[in-house]
């Protein structure tokens, strides 16, 4: 009988001992209040995102990601300026420096919250998508707002790694 104590001891700290927060699914990237901002005035030309996955082999994982395409009449410091308002309204701290994402990226922010990115790409219009993607409008501004999990360990905003040369 000095077993059931024993048992309930084991399955009590194995019901709270604390565990990792699973990874973030694409869902719960699309359920934070960021992905949602559209800039006024601008068109949703699309979305776009993907799941988190393994690579062959199971060793290397794919991290979610989701995001939105818009093409916009303001000049690309309005689309700044915008999103500089909204995202520190919930909660978004600024990073730097901005790291390019494709060719078609011009310039860019980051930003970032416990365990999650936010990047604001300008695109180059001209070369980032085909003339059709436009549905026929004219942009002044085509860009990406998109979001992807960060280590929920790693400081936010984080430093800038700097590296010496010999």
């Amino acid at each position: 009988m000095t077993l059931v104590p024993i048992a309930l001891a084991v399955v009590g700290v194995a019901l709270f001992w604390p565990r990792a927060a699973p990874p973030l699914e694409r869902a719960d990237l699309e359920a934070d209040a960021a992905f949602a901002l559209q800039m006024p005035g601008a068109n949703d030309l699309g979305h776009f995102g993907g799941d988190r996955r393994f690579k062959l082999g199971g060793d290397f994982e794919e991290q979610p990601f989701a995001g939105h395409t818009y093409g916009t009449t303001a000049a690309s410091a309005e689309v700044y300026s915008y999103y500089e308002v909204e995202l520190a309204r919930l909660g978004w701290l600024r990073e730097s420096p901005f790291y390019s994402g494709s060719s078609t990226d011009l310039d860019g922010r980051l930003y970032c919250k416990k365990g999650l990115g936010f990047r604001l790409a300008i695109k180059n219009k001209e070369t980032a998508f085909q003339v059709a993607f436009y549905r026929g409008r004219t942009y002044t501004t085509v860009f990406e707002a998109s979001l992807h999990p960060n280590d929920p360990k790693s400081a936010c905003p984080r430093t800038p790694r700097l590296t010496t040369r010999p």
